[in-house]
């Protein structure tokens, strides 16, 4: 406040006689001043204690988004890793059924049949538990007493078993047994197939990922052992109590995020998300260094506090001056002309943009943060308005939020919203803006201070980690995970019209000897190109999916089928598409086809799963009938050998 002397100079006071300010209402001043500054102090903690909470708890909530989406990712890494383990256990048996005791493992290993180093310890056990053939040779072990041997023998799935780490009879090295039960021809037990598998290779399932010296990977089994735990870049395996905390979640709930102590590991505090695999009985755990995770925001703390304590001590400097030296006008001018100059160097040299914008939205004033941010020069910004920066179809959400702030009264930080920007190249800013309202003396909107955050980088990560969780990462094609959601959705779709949908399981015929002749590199070149050729196989304008499930084997879903001949011409593009040669290098071309199963809705199902079971059935039904052709899942009272032509449903 600035005290004036009226005309005349001075005044006389009434109570002395002398001559000297009069100065009415001077404690109540006092105290006006002293409550509003209490307020303010006590706004501004407020603020600080709201802001640096509010951030601690998005900090955690990215970490766990951030974990799930890894777990996700984790989980389809794992379950490729042991599907190939299946896929040799099985040729293994094959071969076993066909030539009995005369199989040699001990030469496959020779001669490098196996090609997967992680998998070369196979043998083949008879119903007896007596070791038939092994990879190291000759050998009178007895498995009878091992749980792989009794899970497989009184279990009738035909499914890989993966055993708790065990000491090894035939290496004497700890191993984690992997197994496939062995039927006789009658259904009866035959045996198993067990891949002994080093824990220590175990843990190359986590790829390339690379966690924090106190970030965690575990892989354990749904039993409570522990397979592979990867704690920074130090492995652990073998026995496990299976009392961790995400253990005894996974009981009443498959997945889940939370912070654990670290007490029942290493002390370490860690937020955790686990997941249980859907196609094996492991569970997936990902856990993240809490203090890590914190550190930006204990940072940005300090450095609130610091503000904090710091505008506490003006504000009370300020009370304490303007009291004593409430009487000179001076005193005060230049108090204000202090505060003006710390709001210039603290509008011009802050680290984030900050624009003070009129209540029509015109930009009035721009720091330079904010015209680096978005490439302008500052006379050209103050021609343009907040609008202006937006794409149109944005604007109208923009101008809803500027005046949603200055309709709105209410005390505490203001809401913030994310918002995408165009600078001046075209290319796409996305920042974190939160607008404030300055109030004049009436209380009406004098004007608005946005300051806003580039997390163009958080946006583009959080966009590429959702990209990878739903999309194979070889080939670009959508995973099972989206081809289950879309799947679901065409068959949605189709039962609402009343109309059809249809899934084709697709499986390269010669995949393998590619692989064999020129190299797993070949093999990926070969597996991308296919890719290519079945994107361009499906209708063009439709809502059909080609997916790849894994190895070689594809899936597509088409949407909206007018009749079956729709779905039979597609499966016929497809098949003449990948017959042509392909070109995996300058003096490598080879040939493969494919054996295509179809199954139609409504006719063979009404969900997503029974659909790529019967399509799948089909195209085993059309690789045993000769390859490189397409087949219907033969209906319920249908001659075994039908075509792959069928009547209407």
């Amino acid at each position: 406040m600035t005290l004036s002397v009226r005309p005349g100079g001075s005044r006389t006071s009434q109570a002395s006689g002398r001559t000297g300010f009069r100065l009415p209402g001077l404690s109540l001043l006092q105290l006006v001043v002293l409550l509003v500054c209490a307020a303010a102090i006590g706004a501004i903690w407020l603020t600080t204690l709201q802001r640096t909470t509010f951030e601690r708890a998005q900090a955690v909530t990215a970490a766990m988004r951030s974990n799930a989406n890894l777990a996700i990712a984790l989980e389809q890494q794992v379950a490729r890793t042991l599907k190939e383990a299946e896929q040799i256990a099985a040729f293994a048996r094959q071969a076993y059924l066909r030539d009995g005791a005369g199989l040699d493992l001990a030469r496959w290993a020779e001669q490098r049949i196996i090609r997967d180093q992680a998998f070369t310890i196979l043998s083949i056990v008879d119903a007896t538990g007596a070791v038939v053939t092994s990879t190291q040779g000759a050998s009178r072990v007895n498995y009878a007493d091992r749980d792989f041997f009794t899970q497989q023998r009184d279990n009738r799935k035909d499914t890989l078993y993966l055993d708790r780490p065990v000491l090894g009879r035939i290496s004497g090295q700890w191993r984690i047994p992997m197994s496939l039960r062995i039927s006789r021809a009658d259904g009866g037990f035959g045996g198993v197939v067990v891949m002994s598998v080093d824990p220590a290779n175990f843990a190359t399932l986590y790829g390339g990922i690379r966690p924090g010296p106190s970030d965690m990977l575990e892989i354990a089994g749904l039993d409570g052992a522990l397979r592979s735990r990867l704690v920074g870049t130090r492995p652990t395996y073998g026995l496990d109590s299976g009392k961790h905390p995400w253990n005894l979640r996974q009981a009443t709930q498959p997945e889940g995020s939370f912070v654990d102590d670290g007490h029942s590991i290493d002390g370490v505090t860690r937020i955790i998300s686990y997941r249980t695999m859907s196609s094996y009985p492991l569970m997936i755990t990902v856990g993240t260094d809490y203090a890590e995770v914190l550190a930006p925001a204990r940072q940005r703390r300090e450095t609130y506090l610091l503000l904090a304590g710091g505008a506490t001590a003006a504000l009370a400097g300020l009370a304490v001056l303007f009291l004593f030296l409430s009487l000179r006008q001076r005193t005060a001018t230049e108090v204000l002309e202090a505060n003006e100059a710390l709001f210039r160097a603290t509008f011009h040299q802050a680290a984030m943009g900050i624009a003070r914008v009129a209540p029509d939205g015109r930009l009035l004033e721009v720091n330079e943060k904010f015209c680096r941010m978005l490439g302008y020069e500052a006379d050209e910004l103050l021609k343009r308005t907040l609008f202006d920066l937006v794409d149109p179809g944005d604007r109208d959400g923009a101008r809803a939020f500027l005046n949603g702030r200055l309709t709105a009264h209410f005390l505490g930080p203001p809401p913030e919203v994310e918002k995408p920007y165009r600078r001046r190249d075209g290319s796409l800013l996305w920042v974190c803006e939160a607008l404030s309202v300055v109030r004049d003396a009436a209380g009406l909107p004098d004007f608005l201070v946005a300051v806003v955050q580039d997390i163009t980088a958080r946006k583009n990560l959080e966009t590429r980690l959702s990209h990878d969780a739903l999309h194979d990462a070889l080939t670009g094609l959508p995973n099972r995970v989206m081809f289950q959601d879309r799947c679901a959705r065409a068959l949605e779709a189709a039962n609402r019209h009343n109309g059809l949908a249809a899934v084709l399981y697709l499986d390269l015929d010669g995949f393998k000897e590619v692989n064999d002749s020129h190299g797993h590199a070949m093999g990926d070149i070969l597996l991308q190109q296919v890719a290519r050729r079945l994107e361009h196989c499906v209708r063009a304008g439709s809502e059909d999916t080609a997916s790849r499930f894994g190895g070689d084997e594809f899936g597509i879903v088409l949407a909206g089928l007018d009749d079956l001949e729709g779905c039979e011409r597609v499966a016929r593009t497809i098949l003449e598409a990948l017959a042509r040669p392909f070109d995996l290098a300058d003096d490598v071309q080879v040939r493969i086809s494919a054996s295509i199963g179809a199954a139609i809705y409504p006719r063979h199902g009404q969900d997503p799963d029974a659909l790529v079971a019967h399509a799948d059935a089909a195209m085993y039904a059309a690789k045993h009938s000769g390859k490189n052709r397409f087949r219907w899942e033969p209906l319920p009272n249908a001659p075994a050998d039908q075509s792959a032509s069928m009547a209407r449903p």
